[in-house]
């Protein structure tokens, strides 16, 4: 049809359209965000990647979302703030509703209120008066260390000046609120702004900003595309990657769908287990705006349709020349994670065998595999992630089970351990000086001494050579914490802080990413990001995110690591053949575990790395509360201390044999024989029964003379959720005098009754069927330790 219109028309038109089109362009230039977006990558004139040095091989772990994040990741504070819902100021607000991005929607008469700061240092935020904005008509009052300067409908100016405790913290609440237009999106933004270019640093106003650093742009009106603190940004722009975890709310998560993933229109992002954690799309964005590598942990009870949406969203928003790190959940062999218990209910399900923690580990290799397998489906293959299987640094044993189950190996790249040094709390419970510290930390024969852990790393970097791994370290540092504690003032804290704050632990890092990086360790993710002391633990590099570094021990020999030692990655291991175990059968007189002297009598039956007890021998159903265990043993010239914890919901003892009801059973082979059957002369079977007050010898247990049964003495003190045995066996009873380096054969049972009659379960500590009372082969192996 053109040909039928004049040619000086066409030339008309067209120069109409091209005018039209540039036109339109220029305005959207101009009106487009002054910095990216949270959806949208980083233009060139906000990216950071050419701002930071090279990195070396370490990365860092993000911090879980709270008001106690000394990390300080966002412009607006309110983002970590507690969810209005948990009331944690203990308000009148029984009665309150809320909207369903937990927006308190309508007050009824109370109040709603929270903490957006706590127990931070002074130094953690700048000088100078912050914005609060919200919308909605009502009333906001402001606490603790927030004050109130001005205040405008939907605008507030606060300042925050720490107490006379030296601590920030700030709290607030909205006493009044029209339900039809309640208070909401409330934002309590950072004083001053960024200049366009360099968003790296914070400055006061537009004064600082010239024409090679762009444009001012202020919080308090661009906090929606500049989203990260440039402190935290400054941060983190120095490590190769990213682990997520903490800041995605892994840890207890119970989120199983799509749909219940932390959502950009929440409220906040803070809170307790469960509740916190940061959206996808902004652990995405900050990789984006870094430019560095991500390492993404899935929920453990991620449904399939969550594993494809969360793998759609970074194939088709993560900067595609980064490097992914894929890890199912976080730690499913610690069993203070209900992670674990998790996989171990799964693996019994599917009738994976009799051993719990087996079981929950062969299912966590089976669900891994299966997470992977879609990733690799959504992404059309799997070059842009790296498979990761998560191990347990003093577990070279766990290592080879989860990679050699149904080979594994094959189907990963990568093993991933968490080397912690510093873990004699014995010792450090004894110690008087941060000398002391120093000294038990450094020992080679001290608990998770630096030697000792390093040693594991060494064995961990065999084994995944052995099987054509790589060896990363999904956390690592000094892990001084005594959990026993609950006040930072409890000795031993203030040594451990004082520890942390001290130069030599700054060498201690710079021998420990050494000593990573000669075993063969590649990638480390140092764990973590700033973080305050306090009694469960000093984790941080620094303590709070405007730290200097002259201040910061542990943050200053990283820097200085990196700075000496650029990446040169070792090409990708080949996988083998076939399993590398299936020709290296384990030694059954290898010890499993190790009796460790006790020469505190106070604390002979303190639980301290407790072994577990969940191999279910009999019973068909399986909860951790109301049949599990952990036991103990330790030991000197004179007695075996027994310590047994259970997890019962029901005690219950009306049978003449202890056996079918509540009670636990000790078995020992004293001289190690391990023969197929009981010898009934140095195999003994004790049962300790709720109920009694002597100890009853089981059957074909070997004869022992009323007095050394007289001589056995033990406690079981009532818990509001199960029992405590604590027993008193002299080894004269026994008929023995053990010495160091000796082994014995042990099993530990407990016998659960729960409806009167006969008993209902029975779970034990090492076993492979039911004959296990009477078949000293599947007992486990003791070495008496000398330390």
């Amino acid at each position: 049809m053109l040909h039928k219109f004049p040619k000086w028309l066409l030339i008309f038109v067209s120069l109409f359209v091209l005018l039209a089109v540039a036109w339109y362009a220029y305005r959207a230039w101009q009106e487009q965000p002054p910095v990216p977006a949270v959806r949208a990558p980083p233009t060139p004139a906000t990216s950071i990647a050419a701002q930071s040095p090279q990195a070396s091989l370490l990365g860092i772990n993000t911090n879980e979302i709270g008001y106690t994040d000394a990390s300080m990741p966002f412009v607006d504070l309110f983002r970590s703030a507690n969810p209005f819902q948990e009331n944690v100021l203990r308000l009148k607000a029984d009665a309150v509703t809320y909207d369903a991005n937990g927006w308190p929607s309508n007050l009824n008469g109370g109040e709603a209120g929270t903490r957006f700061l706590g127990e931070l240092p002074p130094d953690a935020l700048p000088a100078g008066e912050y914005t609060v904005l919200y919308e909605g008509e009502g009333e906001i009052r402001y606490g603790n260390d927030a004050k109130l300067i001005t205040h405008a409908p939907g605008r507030d100016i606060i300042s925050l000046d720490a107490g006379n405790n030296g601590r920030l913290d700030a709290s607030l609440v909205i006493t009044r609120s029209n339900p039809d237009n309640y208070v909401r999106h409330i934002r309590i933004v950072l004083p001053g702004g960024i200049c366009q270019h360099y968003p790296l640093k914070r400055v006061a106003d537009a004064a600082a900003c010239n024409g090679d650093t762009g444009m001012y742009l202020s919080f308090a009106d661009h906090y929606a595309s500049i989203v990260f603190n440039p402190d935290y940004l400054d941060f983190m722009k120095d490590f190769q990657a990213i682990r997520f975890m903490p800041m995605s709310g892994i840890t207890r998560n119970p989120e199983a769908h799509w749909q219940d993933r932390p959502s950009m229109d929440e409220a906040t992002w803070g809170g307790t287990y469960g509740a916190r954690g940061a959206p996808l799309e902004i652990m995405v964005e900050l990789a984006n705006r870094l430019q560095k590598d991500a390492w993404f942990s899935l929920p453990h009870a991620a449904d399939d349709d969550y594993v494809r949406e969360y793998a759609t969203y970074v194939r088709d928003h993560l900067n595609p020349e980064l490097k992914i790190y894929l890890e199912y959940s976080n730690e499913i062999w610690n069993t203070n994670f209900n992670h674990g218990e998790y996989t171990q209910k799964k693996g019994i399900e599917m009738a994976l065998g009799l051993n719990a923690a087996d079981v929950g580990y062969e299912y966590y290799t089976i669900r891994a595999r299966e997470i992977f397998a879609m990733w690799e489906q959504v992404f059309g293959g799997r070059e842009r992630f790296v498979r990761v299987l998560g191990g347990w640094d003093t577990r070279p044993d766990f290592a080879e089970k989860v990679l050699s189950y149904d080979d594994t190996y094959k189907a990963v790249d990568a093993l991933a351990i968490a080397p912690y040094f510093g873990g004699n709390i014995k010792g450090y419970r004894e110690a008087e000086t941060v000398e002391d510290i120093f000294h038990l930390t450094t020992e080679p024969d001290s608990y998770r001494s630096l030697p000792e852990v390093l040693e594991k790393v060494q064995r961990h970097a065999q084994l995944a050579q052995q099987f054509g791994v790589t060896l990363l370290g999904y956390e690592g540092g000094q892990g001084l914490v005594d959990w026993a504690t609950r006040k930072p003032e409890q000795h031993p804290n203030p040594l451990f802080f004082a520890a942390n704050r001290d130069p030599r632990m700054g060498q201690l890092y710079t021998e420990f990413l050494e000593g990573w990086q000669q075993a063969g360790g590649q990638l480390m993710m140092l764990f973590s990001a700033p973080r305050i002391c306090q009694w469960y633990g000093c984790w941080g590099l620094k303590e709070h995110i405007r730290q200097p570094r002259e201040q910061a021990p542990k943050y200053a020999a990283v820097l200085d690591f990196m700075a000496a030692h650029q990446p040169s990655p070792l090409p990708a291991p080949s996988k083998p053949a076939h399993n590398p175990l299936a020709t290296a059968p384990r030694n059954p007189n290898d010890p499993l575990i190790v009796w460790r002297p006790a020469v505190d009598p106070e604390r002979v039956f303190f639980i301290e790395n407790p072994i577990t007890l969940d191999l279910l021998l009999e019973g068909t159903a399986w909860d951790k509360r109301n049949l599990f265990g952990k036991w103990q043993g330790r030991w000197d010239d004179d007695f075996l201390f027994l310590t047994v914890r259970v997890y019962d919901s029901k005690r219950v003892f009306d049978s003449a044999h202890p056996a079918d009801d509540d009670s636990v059973g000790f078995l020992i082979d004293t001289d190690n024989s391990r023969d197929a059957k009981l010898d009934g002369k140095h195999d003994f079977h004790l049962i300790f029964a709720c109920d009694r007050e002597k100890v009853v010898l089981g059957e074909g247990s070997a004869p022992m003379s009323a007095e050394a049964l007289h001589s056995i003495r033990f406690d079981m003190r009532a818990f509001y959720d199960g029992y405590v045995l604590e027993a008193w066996i002299p080894w004269k009873a026994l008929g023995m005098n053990p010495a160091i380096k000796d082994r014995v054969s042990v099993n530990v049972e407990v016998n659960d009754d729960d409806d009167g009659g006969s008993r209902d379960g029975k779970i034990a500590w090492m076993a492979q069927d039911k004959q296990a009372l009477t078949d000293p082969r599947q007992w486990g192996v003791v070495l008496f330790s000398g330390r």
